[in-house]
């Protein structure tokens, strides 16, 4: 079959001048094959200097009946997907591309096809609408909506990362972990099968990671735009009909608004298509990875269209456990719905009805604790003569020895949202609606043993025990047991919001945007619970410390244990009980606007929010001031406790947080494909109360309930740019943060305290500094390399202070005498919320927890075409995390990682199969940490908690699309 030729006439030389209004003569059209060489000969008969310059590659501008027109090589940015080669005017099919460079050879065939694709013309109505639908290809076409609006990702002024459907196959990307270790500047953790999942960017980690999810995210996550509260939702992007990503650095309080202080990921779904199509894709890798996604649009009339889609993932996981090693840890099973029905009944109106439906049930993580005997620094403990502390950085370790027996991690999430889109005049008006429900109960191990924690046993009643649960320092002991804890998370998630906003459209040099936002976030259930197996306990047994250091004596005295006398049940493995759960809201009015003026290539854009949260809390508690067992309750699944299981009502907190936060941004450009750009914005992260556990003689002091929130005003100068024929994208930012009030984790300081209770505090300022860069290069059409870089160095700034780490870092007994104890930083005194002095150790030039100073990523990508239909495809990745600290202390270090992904694939515009490996080397590492105190052991002891990175993944994936 011959190449087509298109057109009916000669060029006139003013069209040959502009490459794109350049037309083929029909009479052409019979040409065989060999008249290739010919080609450009006839193209532009009266301006071949001109074509000669398109031919080479070059650019120049030409002067001619009174207009200037330039010429640039217009093969140049294009890109060969799926058996097509795109380019900016029009797609010949890849049969036809191929015969034409069996004509006349690979280099010249190319050179030619880039003039004569370029040369069809743009003003013809159907070519521009090809152009929009076949040229997503192009680097340049990225759509992104961080302002607001759709805007080519190049000319926004935002640092963004963005990845469709397609580059997420592409990359491997099936999980938030995935999504983070290839993406510099990104850093995804989680713990504990998945309880808590936390988003970094530019290692502007947050100092708390409370449970609590009142507690506001340092980056928000909107899913079609509506914000999710539970930070169980977002890790389903295996089984989500996802249709694109977006990750917008630094704050983004102007436009988004909720929990976006250091930036902001969004999460679009598919949308319905205007003609019948579909998808099916079918994976299975090694330990028993299988997955099965699929999605069907289709048109109902003329006006209606719907799509559906639907995903399940069942995985046995990677991780060794030394109790139960036929089952492997960190296993899931995962399933969702979506589907979305829009309805245009013309230009000028939309709506589109939106939903999900996620399920997750997920295995416990590898994890294991550190020894308590690699304890090395800090003070040491009068009672066994250990350090407290540790001073080093963590090894992974593949084998964890936890309970086999545990419950899953279940989490259900659900929500429908509403868009209504109209436009009238170059008006646009949008209206979002959103209702979210979620139901997530954890589990994890807090022993992190199998065979439990060592204890005595005393017997109330006994005449020679008479002091057995009255003598909490001293109490005698007759007999030696081990018991199991768990861990268990309990929360449920009631949320609507509403945004209307009114803008201007995308053609006007003056640029407007005014909304309002409503959102109300109702958690009617939050609580953290523990289950000590006691099936070996009589009822009026109790658990008594003993060494678990040397083999303990048979009988003796010890301290009574509340953490295990309080939390008794007769099986760890399938529940808990809780002394106490809270009840939140939030709700949240704002209005915002943006101005932009477009002077030439000069942009200013000014954008603003004024912010109203009006946050309530409650804790509900049990009476036992004698801190007997089987006292406290269970909780059913996620249902609200019946009135009086928890009788004590603590009172309830009020409190609204009011903040305005701008963004300035001045962008320019120089030329066509380079952007230069600066901005200033205002990052807010609102403050809160601190209702883990209530006011008491053993909760928290009265003073430590409230906290304030916490800002940032971040300021950026970048540049994007598209060079040598848009064959190379180089993009870079520098950036200065000034962060003010840092909330940050510690422990109360309330001495008489029974638990180590983890509160939220403001506790000084932060500064961060640092560069990132971006380049892709296109060498040839079929090979292209490309690799990313960030350093980001924030540190706390004098006045800062950890309170949480006393009892590990101060020694002396009086002002006079307080010094650091090894390895700690200095002390510093500092003024407390009631009044007093308090002497902690500083946290002046220390880096925030996990927060990672250097992130780097290459790449190379294959696209060989092996037929007219088929082509190879392959990539591979290399990523680098730099390595991180698990407390504000900056004692213990983990998770640096060297990790190699790889993809080769053969793939058609309809079919395709691809063998792929996530972390090839099998490079062990430890992906996330926490300290906390352990039940046997003295509360001061910090007890590193260690999770395991994942192992090397394998598998092949085959897809169908129609």
């Amino acid at each position: 079959m011959p190449a087509r030729y298109i057109g009916d006439a000669m060029p006139p030389l003013a069209a040959c001048a502009n490459i794109r209004h350049a037309v083929l003569p029909a009479q052409k059209a019979a040409a065989n094959d060999r008249q290739a060489d010919s080609w450009p000969r006839w193209i532009c008969m009266n301006g071949g200097v001109h074509a000669l310059i398109a031919l080479s590659g070059a650019s120049q501008s030409s002067q001619r009946d009174g207009q200037r027109y330039s010429i640039r090589a217009p093969w140049r940015g294009a890109r060969r997907k799926k058996g097509k080669v795109t380019r900016p005017g029009v797609t010949f099919g890849g049969y036809e591309i191929m015969k034409a460079l069996r004509a006349s050879g690979f280099a010249r065939s190319v050179l030619f096809t880039g003039v004569a694709l370029g040369s069809i013309t743009a003003a013809a109505p159907l070519a521009a609408q090809e152009t929009v639908a076949e040229d997503d290809g192009d680097r340049s076409e990225i759509v992104v909506t961080a302002r607001r609006r759709d805007e080519d990702i190049q000319s926004v002024p935002i640092s963004i990362n963005a990845y469709s459907a397609e580059d997420l196959a592409e990359r491997n990307i099936q999980t938030l972990a995935d999504l983070g270790n290839s993406t510099p500047g990104i850093v995804m953790n989680s713990i504990a099968g998945g309880n808590t999942q936390t988003i970094y960017i530019r290692g502007l980690a947050p100092g708390n990671t409370a449970n609590d999810l009142n507690v506001e995210a340092n980056v928000g996550v909107f899913i079609d735009g509506i914000y999710q509260t539970s930070r169980n939702t977002i890790d389903m992007i295996s089984v989500l009909d996802v249709g694109q990503i977006e990750i917008a650095k630094g704050p983004q309080s102007a436009l988004f608004g909720r929990s976006t202080f250091a930036g902001a990921m969004a999460i679009s779904t598919g949308k319905p298509t205007d003609d019948l199509s579909g998808s099916l894709q079918v994976t299975a890798g090694i330990d028993e990875d299988y997955r099965i996604r699929g999605a069907i649009s289709l048109p109902i009339s003329d006006t209606l269209k719907a799509r559906i889609a639907g995903g399940y993932v069942t995985y046995d996981g990677f991780g060794t456990n030394a109790a139960a090693r036929g089952d492997n840890l960190g296993g899931f099973e995962k399933y969702a719905v979506t589907g979305a029905l829009e309805f245009k009944p013309s230009e000028n109106f939309r709506a589109l009805l939106s939903g999900f439906y996620t399920h997750s049930e997920a295995e416990v993580s590898p994890v294991y604790g550190l020894p308590i005997r690699n304890l090395n620094c800090g003070n040491v403990n009068a009672a066994t003569g250990l350090p407290l502390l540790f001073c080093g950085e963590l090894a992974p370790q593949r084998v964890s020895d936890v309970s086999p027996r545990l419950k899953d991690t279940v989490a259900k999430n659900t929500q429908v949202s509403l868009t209504l889109e109209g436009r009238i005049a170059g008006v646009k008006a949008t209206s979002i609606t959103g209702l979210t429900w979620a139901d997530n109960r954890g589990t994890s191990d807090y022993d992190l043993t199998s065979g439990g924690t060592q204890f005595g046993v005393c017997t109330l009643g006994n005449a020679t025990n008479a002091s057995c649960g009255t003598n909490f320092l001293a109490a005698p002991y007759s007999r030696l047991t081990r018991v199991n804890f768990s861990i268990g998370t309990v929360e449920r998630v009631r949320t609507f919001s509403q945004e209307i906003r009114i803008q201007s459209d995308n053609e006007s040099p003056f640029q407007w945007i005014v909304g309002g936002y409503y959102f109300n976030s109702r958690i009617p259930l939050a609580a953290g619970g523990l289950g000590a197996d006691g099936a070996g306990l009589a009822a009026n047994e109790r658990l008594i410390q003993v060494s678990q250091l040397t083999t303990p004596a048979a009988t003796g005295v010890g301290p009574y244990d509340f953490t295990g006398n309080l939390f008794l049940v007769p099986d760890s493995n399938s529940g808990q009980v809780f002394g106490n759960y809270s009840s939140a809201s939030t709700k949240t009015f704002s209005i915002f606007g943006a101005l932009g003026y477009e002077f030439g290539d000069l942009r200013f854009n000014a954008e603003g929010r004024y912010n109203s949260d009006v946050k309530e809390a409650q804790v509900f508690s049990i009476l036992n001031p004698t801190s007997a067992p089987r006292v406290n309750q269970p909780i059913n699944g996620t249902t609200i406790p019946a009135a009086g299981t928890f009788p004590a009502a603590g009172p309830r907190f009020k409190r609204t947080f009011n903040s305005f936060t701008p963004r300035f941004t001045l962008d320019y450009r120089p030329a066509e494909d380079i952007l230069l750009y600066a901005s200033a914005a205002k990052g807010v992260r609102s403050g809160g109360f601190n209702t883990a556990n209530p006011v008491s003689a053993t909760g928290i002091l009265a003073s430590e309930v409230p906290y304030e929130e916490e800002t940032n005003w971040t300021y950026e100068a970048g540049f994007k740019s598209q060079l040598f024929e848009r064959r190379l994208t180089l993009n870079g930012a520098f950036f200065y943060v000034d962060w003010k009030d840092a909330q940050i984790s510690a422990f109360t300081q309330n001495p008489t305290a029974v638990n180590p209770v983890r509160i939220v505090q403001n506790a000084g300022a932060l500064r961060a500094k640092g560069f990132e860069m971006l380049a892709e290069f296109d060498v040839t059409d079929m090979f292209a390399i490309g690799g990313s870089f960030i350093y980001s160095d924030p540190k706390f700034r004098p006045g800062a202070y950890d309170g949480s780490q006393i009892p590990q870092c101060r020694t002396g007994t009086t002002p006079a005498t307080f010094g650091n104890a090894n390895g700690c930083p200095p002390i510093i005194a500092v003024p407390t919320a009631n009044g007093g002095t308090q002497f902690v150790p500083t946290l002046e030039g220390l880096r925030p927890t996990r927060s990672v100073k250097v992130q780097w990523n290459v790449h190379a990508t294959a696209d060989i075409p092996l037929s007219d239909d088929w082509a190879l495809r392959g990539r591979v990745d290399v990523n680098h995390t730099g390595p991180a600290f698990n407390n504000l202390i900056n004692t213990i270090g983990f998770g640096e990682r060297t990790l190699v992904n790889a993809r080769l694939a053969v793939e058609s515009d309809r079919f395709s199969i691809a063998l792929w490996g996530n972390n090839l080397f099998d490079k062990a590492y430890v992906q996330n940490s926490i300290n906390q105190p352990r039940a046997g052991f003295p509360a001061a002891f910090s007890i590193p908690e260690i999770y395991l990175g994942e192992g090397r993944r394998i598998g092949i994936t085959a897809g169908m699309k129609f």
